[in-house]
């Protein structure tokens, strides 16, 4: 389970009530960015930029139907879900009719956080030899999704989830 390194939670780590991890095949970031152009009659137009900016996140992958984990019998709300530990804490693989419970009824209240990577040192420090892992955190909320079934894979569902996204944590 350790090359499952999307981690979707409704708070931080340690404080988070549901943490999943998802099976993501693809994740895109992008920053739309919104500076202005006057135009001036025969002359070349002004550029004002703000710095305003517009992250988004979109990511795809696969699940399955059905919880995989048949062993896990705890009576709760992640019962058969794949279950591993990471960051000292457990994560959850969800099936499909579970996120998408999640991915209705979550709102922005509840401090959703995407991890990507291993974001234990986004960024290099300048000091010491550690150099950047290349993830990060991301604070999110969901803009839209969609599950699609194949025919012939009626036991798994692709799925995609757009988030609106703050700039990534360490960015100021």
């Amino acid at each position: 389970m350790a090359d499952l390194s999307v981690l979707l939670r409704d708070g931080t780590n340690s404080g988070a009530t549901d943490r999943l991890a998802l099976k993501v095949e693809q994740l895109s970031l992008s920053y739309g960015r919104q500076p202005i152009q006057i135009p001036l009659p025969g002359a070349s137009p002004i550029i004002i930029d703000l710095g305003q900016s517009r992250p988004t996140i979109t990511i795809s992958g696969i699940m399955d139907n059905i919880g995989e984990d048949l062993s896990n019998t705890t009576a709760n709300a992640f019962f058969n879900m794949q279950k591993f530990t990471t960051q000292g804490q457990t994560y959850y693989v969800p099936y499909k009719n579970y996120l998408e419970s999640k991915l209705l009824t979550w709102a922005s209240g509840n401090n959703l956080e995407l991890e990507v990577g291993d974001a234990t040192t986004p960024d290099y420090s300048g000091s010491g030899t550690t150099a950047s892992t290349g993830g990060g955190i991301y604070k999110v909320a969901v803009a839209q999704f969609q599950f699609s079934q194949a025919p012939g894979l009626e036991d798994r569902w692709a799925f995609s989830i757009q988030f609106v996204s703050e700039w990534r944590a360490g960015i100021s």
